[in-house]
């Protein structure tokens, strides 16, 4: 999923209303460097009512969708590549998450530590190559998204460490394997919104939010899920982008409904 609050590395937030559903040419190329199932992989186990399995090459690219917030304008941002459009960088971006992705699936679960250089380095490892001078970097500017105000930039740095040690404090107090309680549910929505309200890159921060979901689920053996709104479902949409505006305000619920049905258990 280019991020549900995405700026413009210029200045104040744009964005587009694409949803790139496949990997396009070189994304491919990086499938084959590691197969994605492993040790760690949880086949054909049904705990707390939810069924789970191996994790797959799919599973990553999923990682890399597009959902956009605002109306659809065309962007142009400067890379590595030079200037493109965020549609023609879409394949590159995917890329670097996939290769992302396979590496942290072969990581042992408890290995993936929630910290902020954890964070910045899923930032600059999948995007350093098209941003080398801004990836895995903190904003240096104020951003407006839509109709919600980010900290000011140099409150980010604080607010990450005290997001990554709330985080990891919480799912430290639930151990390993934890039962899906509205507690988990709470603790994964704060792990989404809030990273998302502090936005702590200039752009891209959907992606880095979705890369450390999918962590934190493999940390937790839950299933992957689908991380973006069906595509077409404009109810479903809505229902998640208001949920995202809830929780700038700390209120946890609709997005632990948005939860609920991403692992498929009834209310």
């Amino acid at each position: 999923m280019v991020d549900l609050r995405k700026d413009n590395v210029y200045g104040k937030a744009e964005s587009t209303d694409q949803e790139h559903r496949t990997l396009e040419g070189e994304a491919y190329s990086r499938r084959e460097e590691k197969a994605l199932s492993g040790e760690h992989s949880a086949t054909g186990k049904s705990v707390h009512g939810i069924r789970r399995r191996t994790r797959q090459h799919e599973d990553a690219d999923k990682i890399s969708e597009d959902l956009e917030r605002y109306p659809s304008t065309t962007r142009f941002i400067e890379s590595s590549l030079g200037i493109k459009s965020y549609s023609e960088l879409a394949p590159y971006l995917a890329q670097g998450v996939v290769r992302v992705m396979v590496h942290l699936l072969n990581q042992k679960p408890d290995d993936l530590k929630v910290t902020p250089e954890f964070i910045c380095s899923l930032h600059k490892d999948a995007f350093g190559e098209l941003f080398p001078s801004w990836a895995g970097r903190y904003r240096d500017r104020n951003v407006t998204v839509s109709k919600h105000t980010p900290p000011p930039y140099f409150e980010v740095p604080v607010l990450m460490r005290q997001y990554c040690e709330d985080l990891e404090s919480r799912l430290t107090t639930m151990g390993e394997k934890p039962p899906v309680t509205d507690i988990l549910l709470e603790t994964l929505s704060f792990a989404e919104g809030r990273l998302l309200s502090i936005h702590p890159f200039l752009d891209f921060n959907g992606r880095v939010a979705r890369m450390l979901l999918s962590a934190l689920l493999y940390r937790l053996d839950l299933p992957p899920v689908h991380l973006v709104p069906t595509e077409g479902n404009e109810n479903e949409k809505m229902e998640y982008l208001n949920a995202l505006s809830e929780a700038d305000y700390f209120n946890w619920p609709p997005l632990m409904h948005v939860w609920r049905k991403r692992l498929g258990i009834k209310e």
